[in-house]
């Protein structure tokens, strides 16, 4: 029988592995070591084979590892003639670990083991009770055999309260029953094989789905528990010491956070709590408050002009009527804050229209037309119509019977203020109208286009 006078030796992969390898890191388990002070303790007493055997057994059963067999190692041992505490050296350890072809070595020291038993009789027959309080810390340090630096140092802790009944009366020196070291074994073990999971192979994540599911790389086993919570961090550049071209790390940015939703064999389902989280992102455990995501840049600047159309009058037309009403189409990818017309503020007329009376002149008149978006942006246009008060000459017999073509076909016209209709694919027309009491000697002929435009000419009856 061996008792608890051990040391934990690991052989671990060189660096966690890249996302997609299949490669498993190899890890080579040796008996625990205890420290000085807990040696000396003389109700000290386990078995490290079997915990040594729990301790493997887990690692097996996380799927992550290949375990190097322990008679290989005893085998090492023997020929490199080293003892099992002459492995806690670094640079020894990195031999022993490059000899078994594996990247890194773990390294524990018992340094703290604590055992009390109480018994107690029952108040009444013969039944006795045993209460037993333990506590067992292991050291844990891993280190590249590549450099033989220490790269990481963990402690793993258990503890253990219980109380087991018996017929027997326990004696007054006993050590831990067999309950007792079972249960602390394992809860210790459990708590080493988590700190190395996350040495080795950091919580990070493998996937985002379309609907923001997050699956992280670990699944049952794996030390997480539905409803916990993690900080998502971005990794950088790797910061290099200038002096000696070791890498100490990397830079990292807390993007986001995520909560665990549903545990599976081998990788977990999250949530998004904030941020967004991305493959490959790192996880570590949640700590603080969820910071407030960075607002959002502000938009691009408009600098689109509006776009402007002049609807009336058309460009070359001729009118007789003052005022002119000018009626224009305004769009933009902002909104219109104002229109003008020959420099006066137009009104909005609903349907991105503007309109406004302008008065002309005879001959050629040149109107302008500005308008401004919100952003201040500036589009202009012009359109130029002659405008003649002499009364023209029209195609009419200036009798009662009026004949004549019109060259707008959605004009309204009227002939001495009577409504005539005119072919609407010619735009002839032929009406007789009864003469204007006020002017019997006339024959006032009006047509209105849909903007209000107005073209006159009047003929005198022969």
């Amino acid at each position: 029988m061996r008792y608890l006078n051990a040391a934990v030796l690991l052989c671990l992969a060189s660096a966690p592995l890249a996302l997609g390898q299949s490669k498993k890191a190899t890890i080579a388990v040796a008996p625990f070591d205890l420290h000085q002070g807990v040696r000396a303790n003389p109700n000290v007493h386990v078995e490290t084979d079997t915990l040594t055997q729990k301790f493997v057994g887990s690692l097996v059963r996380t799927r992550k590892f290949d375990v190097v067999e322990r008679s290989k190692l005893d085998t090492l041992l023997k020929e490199m003639k080293l003892g099992e505490t002459g492995l806690m050296d670094p640079t020894r350890a990195a031999a022993m670990g490059k000899a078994l072809g594996a990247d890194y070595f773990v390294m524990g020291e018992i340094t703290i083991f604590e055992y009390t038993g109480k018994r107690i009789q029952a108040p009444f027959g013969n039944e006795w009770a045993l209460d037993e309080e333990l506590r067992l810390h292991i050291d844990m340090r891993i280190v590249n055999t590549n450099t033989t630096k220490v790269t990481a140092a963990e402690t793993g802790v258990a503890a253990y309260k219980g109380r087991t009944k018996t017929t027997a009366k326990p004696p007054l020196v006993q050590e831990p029953s067999k309950v007792a070291i079972d249960q602390i074994q394992r809860d210790v073990v459990a708590a080493l094989v988590i700190k190395v999971i996350n040495a080795i192979y950091p919580v990070k994540i493998i996937g985002v789905n379309a609907q923001g599911v997050v699956s992280i790389n670990r699944g049952e086993g794996g030390g997480i528990s539905v409803g916990e919570e993690f900080d998502v961090f971005s990794e950088g550049e790797e910061l290099v010491d200038p002096d000696t071209g070791e890498v100490l790390g990397s830079e990292e940015t807390k993007i986001g956070r995520i909560r665990v939703d549903q545990i599976l064999a081998k990788f977990s389902k999250c949530s998004i709590v904030a941020g967004s989280p991305a493959r490959g992102n790192l996880c570590r455990p949640a700590t603080g408050e969820i910071a407030a995501p960075p607002p959002p840049p502000p938009p691009p600047r408009d600098t689109q002009p509006p776009q402007i159309r002049i609807l009336a009058p058309k460009g070359g037309q001729t009118l007789s009527v003052n005022p002119v009403n000018v009626v224009v189409e305004v769009t933009d990818n902002e909104g219109v804050s104002r229109v003008t017309i020959a420099g006066q503020d137009a009104t909005a007329a609903g349907a991105n229209r503007w309109q406004g009376k302008v008065r002309a002149a005879s001959g050629g008149n040149l109107v302008r037309v500005v308008a401004w978006d919100h952003e201040g942006n500036q589009g202009q246009a012009q359109v130029t119509f002659d405008f003649d008060e002499t009364p023209p000459g029209v195609e009419a017999d200036a009798q009662i019977l009026v004949e004549g073509k019109v060259d707008d076909l959605s004009c309204t016209l009227t002939i001495n203020g009577k409504r005539v209709d005119y072919d609407k694919t010619t735009g002839r027309y032929s009406a007789r109208v009864a003469p204007d009491p006020a002017n019997p000697g006339q024959v006032v002929i009006v047509a209105t286009d849909e903007f209000g435009n107005q073209t006159k000419e009047i003929r005198n009856l022969k």
